[in-house]
């Protein structure tokens, strides 16, 4: 698997000199109100020495909390499969928020099956505060997501008020999702990326319809993915602000920062990220990269931002996080 940093050095025809040059050229970039706490519930904290590079990275964007989640190597860019490696991620994110309590959010992995329980515990006593769990990609799908193996640990999930991410295909394993949310409703789960349903508004709209306690974040990742989610989210921009209308509590703001490559490329797109992610909720405008007709490669560009009134922004923003997140916060 190709990490995100090296996803953002591989996108096609871009001259990195001229596309820096823009993004510095941009550095008005929309910034929350004064007085309101931003909460980013969805950074990949990925490797020890990018904790102090984090930091200065949240207070340039005026990001006050950050929940940081345990990375597999895959999502790590170290390569492996599965989910390996995912006990030394979790070391990594309570390293880190221990170090800096209640600026940095730690959330653990853990395996779904029963043998982890043990696990969870442990990971429990030691500061956890919720668990990111990766299943739901295709890349980390070993078994169904309501798989009886897995019964005991979203069990433990919903007893314990634990609050959890779930990244999930929904074109995919939309089904098994169900599943696990009809037989658990107590599951304080939230769906990353619209709940994996950027492209198809209709999907998570039905989601959200049929399953009242889901929370879904808005959060783009690098290069093509988020350059799909922002363009058909520019098309589909009066139905998003219906569903923003419709349920304003149900909304987190998060950037799917990855942390790996600590140089200044990679810190100049965590800027971009953090720019884009923020500027769809809040700006008229935002820039990021996008496919332009006639042209095969992607370059920087400008999208429509969905510039949501006060009453919609500082609940996605941070409020309905610091709901979600509840006692992480104290």
């Amino acid at each position: 698997m190709v990490s995100h940093t090296e996803r953002w050095a591989r996108v096609r025809g871009v001259a990195w000199g001229a596309a820096l040059a823009a993004v510095l050229g941009c550095r008005s970039s929309p910034t929350p109100s004064a007085g309101k706490e931003v909460i980013d519930v969805h950074v990949h904290l990925t490797q020890a020495d990018a904790v102090a590079p984090l930091l200065a990275h949240m207070a340039k964007h005026r990001i006050d909390r950050a929940v940081i989640l345990a990375s597999p190597d895959l999502t790590s860019g170290r390569g492996g499969s599965g989910l390996s490696g995912y006990r030394a991620g979790n070391e990594i994110v309570l390293d880190a928020a221990t170090a800096h309590p209640g600026k940095l959010i730690p959330f653990v992995t853990v395996e779904l099956g029963h043998d982890d329980l043990p696990y969870l515990a442990e990971l429990r006593r030691r500061g956890a505060c919720g668990v990111k769990l990766y299943q739901g990609h295709n890349l980390f799908h070993e078994r169904p997501l309501d798989d009886p193996s897995h019964q005991a640990m979203w069990q433990a999930l919903a007893d314990q008020a634990l609050p959890v991410l779930l990244h999930a295909n929904t074109v995919r394993y939309r089904g098994e999702l169900e599943a696990v949310l009809r037989a658990f409703p107590s599951l304080r789960v939230a769906c990353a990326h619209l709940c994996g349903s950027r492209t198809d508004l209709a999907r998570v709209e039905s989601l959200m319809q049929a399953f009242p306690g889901l929370l879904v974040d808005t959060s783009h990742g690098s290069a093509g993915p988020a350059a799909e989610g922002f363009a058909n989210l520019e098309r589909e921009r009066a139905q998003l602000l219906g569903l923003f209308s419709r349920w304003p509590e149900r909304f987190l703001f998060g950037t799917d920062l990855v942390t790996s490559g600590l140089n200044p490329t990679s810190t100049e797109m965590w800027d971009l990220q953090a720019e884009s992610n923020m500027g769809l909720l809040k700006a008229e405008n935002f820039r990021f990269f996008r496919q332009t007709e006639g042209q095969s490669a992607r370059v920087l560009g400008t999208y429509q931002g969905l510039h949501l009134p006060p009453e919609q922004l500082g609940p996605v923003l941070g409020q309905n996080a610091a709901r979600w997140l509840g006692a992480c916060l104290r």
